[in-house]
């Protein structure tokens, strides 16, 4: 049964057509991160406008989308305009640019000298149906189920019955709890634990009850950009690690910010049109350094079919970060950028 208390994802990413080019999204709270909303689920309102945009030439399908985050989104209005960079039979070209800030009630919607550009996205877009080719076997697939428990029985994991996977819990006080982003998904974890620190696995469905779509995917990949979380040590380990003279990479109670800097979506198939209701993730970091730290997600639907691949690239700060009063546009200072 959904929760009445979270937002549909179909509502929270509705676009709504302004003109030829341009579209209207609403940012809502409940997908924030503290008074950042998220990431992957800003992603997901530019991929629903591009495929909106496409429709009618029958190339709604995303296959490839690079998105660079310029400057803090927030809660509330923001217009996609969108450029027809190159338009061709197979495959086209999209440049799409959210603006927030100063908007205008109509046309040119952007107030200059204003207005912020937000987020910058190069898509590339092609009708997956109609896809033809050479398909050969890889051995990748193997690869990512050789230390996973079973498959689970899902209509025992959504009661969170299944021998295999338990449901993450989030403890009280975790300092993950101002992610308000986290309240729209369910996640479940290998009940004997991660295989390590570094990878992590879960089995993830939309609190709401609706089923994942083509754009819902922009949201899963950098809904869990948490492999930072994963080594942080808990009280008494940190104790413990200080009387034998270790240094401590951070304090149990300290609160970061994840933010994504860059992300990179591919998607692989074309999803049911009745959608999909469970996503595998494999959430894995190469390095963790100086701030920052790569992100590599892969996303496979209930039949272990891989779905999409997304790299990411993020930085470690402070949540104070996210809290900072915001600049105005063109105006210089660490709170006009991440």
């Amino acid at each position: 049964m959904a929760d009445a208390s979270v937002v549909s994802f179909s509502k929270a990413t509705e676009v709504q057509r302004h003109g030829s080019h341009t579209y209207g999204v609403n940012l809502v709270d409940s997908f924030c991160i503290g008074t950042v909303p998220n990431g992957g689920y800003v992603t997901s309102c530019i991929l629903r406008a591009a495929a909106l945009h496409l429709a009618e030439s029958g190339q709604k399908d995303v296959l490839n989308a690079h998105v660079q985050f310029l400057n803090r989104t927030e809660i509330g209005p923001a217009v996609i305009i969108i450029e027809d960079v190159k338009l061709g039979r197979q495959l086209s070209t999209l440049h799409a640019t959210l603006y927030q800030h100063a908007l205008l009630p109509e046309a040119p919607w952007i107030t200059q000298g204003s207005t912020r550009k937000e987020v910058a996205v190069y898509l590339t877009m092609s009708d997956l149906s109609k896809a033809k080719g050479v398909s050969l076997p890889t051995s990748f697939h193997n690869s990512l189920q050789e230390s996973l428990p079973p498959r689970p029985d899902f209509a025992a994991l959504k009661e969170d019955r299944d021998s295999n996977w338990v449901r993450h819990r989030f403890p009280g006080g975790s300092p993950l709890s101002y992610a308000r982003c986290l309240q729209n998904t369910v996640y479940h974890d290998p009940r004997g634990g991660q295989p390590n620190t570094a990878v992590l696995y879960k089995w993830v469905r939309l609190a709401s009850g609706e089923k994942f779509t083509a754009a819902s995917l922009g949201f899963v990949s950098d809904c869990w950009p948490y492999v930072v979380e994963a080594q942080r040590p808990s009280r008494k380990e940190a104790e413990e690690r200080e009387r034998r003279g270790e240094t401590l990479a951070f304090r149990p109670g300290t609160m970061f910010w994840y933010p994504t800097v860059v992300l990179n979506i591919e998607l692989k198939k074309t999803l049911p049109e009745e959608g999909l209701e469970w996503l595998q993730m494999r959430v894995q970091s190469k390095q963790i350094k100086d701030g920052r730290f790569d992100l590599e997600v892969i996303l496979l639907d209930e039949h272990g079919d891989l779905v999409a691949l997304s790299n990411h690239v993020n930085l470690i700060l402070g949540s104070e970060r996210n809290t900072a009063e915001r600049t105005k546009a063109g105006a210089s200072g660490p709170s006009s950028h991440i």
